[in-house]
């Protein structure tokens, strides 16, 4: 006799979920702040500073100063957001 698995009725004694729902909240991608992004973008320029960022960029420190004044990386935080990718500390 082959063993079959209960599957779990929503609202049973437990409180269980049916299988399809759990499956298919763990699929769901993550929620993507873009105030975290900014964060980690402005955090790791801090870490390699600006003057090697601006140099391996092809760019003056002054240009890296004012994309930080006028939200530059703010902006490129929601572009992240928005198509989904998350930025992290290596």
């Amino acid at each position: 006799m082959a063993y079959q698995a209960k599957r779990h009725q929503p609202n049973n004694h437990r409180g269980y979920l049916p299988m399809e729902n759990a499956i298919a909240r763990k699929l769901d991608p993550p929620e993507i702040n873009p105030i975290e992004i900014e964060s980690v973008l402005l955090n790791r320029l801090a870490s390699v500073g600006q003057k090697s960022y601006a140099e391996h960029m092809g760019i003056s420190e002054s240009t890296v100063s004012r994309r930080k004044a006028e939200g530059y990386f703010c902006n490129m935080a929601k572009e992240l957001a928005f198509l989904g990718i998350q930025a992290a500390p290596p």
